[in-house]
């Protein structure tokens, strides 16, 4: 091919993309009696009609397309040019590449709703060890197979104790994540729940448990949220805070990180009603924030009021084992207006990621996890609170995230290792920590000593610059 021939097919337009062709147009146009487009946008006031094309660039070919969308890309930062220690509710856990190698096999790489359990025995099986697995682990009788995140697990929690109780009215912790809040926010109030906050101790960073009390004083609770860790990464003391539900007659909801239950005891086993978590860090990636895995466990007594899908194991007409979705007659597709709750999608593959991850792992394994998450995270805490005007901002214990009190503005600080290649954490905002200064700050197995080392060095260099 000579230049001129390149260039000129260099020169040429692409394809544009139509939506409609012509005759598509004129079949539509006919359907409805109308003649042409005109008519049809003839309601809308000549005032408010564009009567010129877009002015959008000229279109461009597939390659085209392709270079200038990795050179946007290409502008980014990620935990794969940072070092990161953000968290507050995603964390950068390592996913051995066999999760990723099972969970792409056709047979569960699809939006197929398992309605027909003849056509899905191996994805029912799936998503129902999941429930097994996912019980265990929070230590409770009862699991959904997922709602969308864990805040949207959190709110349909709260719904759920408003049922079962009859109560419309729920108390939650002032430490609970703000993005938390915000959704419960949204789901609730418009139902006519009352959503009130109680204050932490401001020395430990857990619940106040004083505070507490009196808000259930009045019995007309449905239920009590607590979340552990917290939004200051403190872990919460669950199996008091159920005593003092119990006392009061009071539902409670646990949101916890489920790594934490390869550290310590499940909710579930510490008097915890219902558990739920934001499943993320259970072999799914960042992704830029989703999608991610709400998972919803309870007790027996509960079930009925669960959100979701529940898959059990049932035998057929000959006495043949399989497994069939169960209990339907909660959900939109037969309650209607009656269901429990209106979410009708899931997130069943997120849910099988996290099988996978767990099923891969083994129990000892995933306790070895947790233990390193902490380890690392009490060593990072330990080297930042030795810096100079450096200190923790709360007594609490935590896991793998920790909030400190620094002697600049947590987000100047976070400006200034991020131009250092590093990802320093999360602000804590200023209506949980009181002041501007508090940084939230997440470690993982991902973490060698080397990088907790480099992330101090850097911050001392900050602080002394600032």
């Amino acid at each position: 091919m000579n230049q001129r021939q390149n260039d000129s097919l260099m020169e040429r337009k692409p394809v544009g993309y139509n939506v409609h062709t012509g005759s598509d147009v004129q079949a539509m146009l006919q359907v409805m009696g109308l003649h042409s487009i005109e008519q049809l946008f003839a309601d809308v006031p000549a005032s408010v009609r564009l009567r010129r094309e877009l002015d959008l660039p000229a279109a461009l070919s597939e390659w085209e397309l392709m270079r200038d969308v990795r050179a946007m890309a290409a502008m980014n930062s990620s935990v794969l040019t940072h070092s990161s220690f953000l968290g507050g509710g995603a964390y950068e856990h390592y996913i051995p590449a066999v999760v990723d190698a099972i969970v792409s096999r056709g047979e569960f790489l699809t939006a197929y709703t398992p309605y027909q359990p003849e056509m899905s025995q191996g994805l029912l099986q799936a998503l129902f060890e999941f429930q097994i697995l996912t019980g265990r682990l929070l230590g409770q009788a009862s699991v959904n197979c997922s709602v969308y995140d864990g805040a949207t697990a959190l709110a349909e929690s709260c719904w759920m104790m408003c049922s079962a109780t009859g109560k419309r009215r729920v108390v939650v912790t002032g430490t609970l994540w703000p993005q938390y809040r915000e959704v419960l926010a949204t789901y609730l109030v418009p139902r006519g729940v009352t959503v009130d906050c109680v204050a932490r101790n401001p020395q430990t960073g857990q619940l106040d448990e004083a505070a507490l009390a009196r808000a259930l004083s009045a019995g007309d609770v449905a239920g009590a949220v607590l979340q552990t860790p917290n939004a200051l990464g403190v872990i919460e003391d669950v199996a008091a805070i159920s005593q003092l539900c119990k006392q009061n007659n009071t539902l409670l909801a646990v949101c916890v990180n489920p790594l934490l239950c390869g550290w310590l005891e499940a909710p579930g086993k510490l008097g915890a009603d219902i558990v739920v978590c934001e499943g993320q860090p259970l072999g799914l990636p960042l992704s830029a924030g989703g999608p991610y895995l709400g998972i919803i466990a309870c007790a027996k007594s509960l079930e009925r009021y669960l959100p979701g899908r529940l898959v059990g194991r049932v035998h057929d007409l000959n006495g043949k084992l399989g497994y069939a979705l169960v209990k339907e007659d909660r959900e939109q597709h037969v309650a209607r207006d009656r269901a429990t709750s209106h979410i009708c999608s899931n997130q069943a593959l997120n849910a099988i990621r996290a099988a996978i991850y767990m099923a891969c792992l083994g129990e000892s394994n995933f306790m070895r996890i947790a233990q390193v998450n902490a380890a690392n995270a009490a060593l990072l805490r330990e080297l930042l609170c030795a810096l100079p005007g450096v200190k923790a901002l709360c007594s609490g214990v935590h896991f793998n995230e920790f909030a400190v009190e620094l002697p600049i503005d947590a987000a100047v600080f976070c400006a200034c290792l991020r131009k250092r290649g590093i990802f320093a954490g999360v602000p804590v905002e200023e209506a949980v920590a009181g002041h501007n200064r508090a940084l939230l700050v997440a470690v993982t197995e991902t973490k060698s000593r080397a990088d907790l080392e480099a992330y101090v060095r850097e911050a001392r260099a900050c602080l002394q610059e600032s």
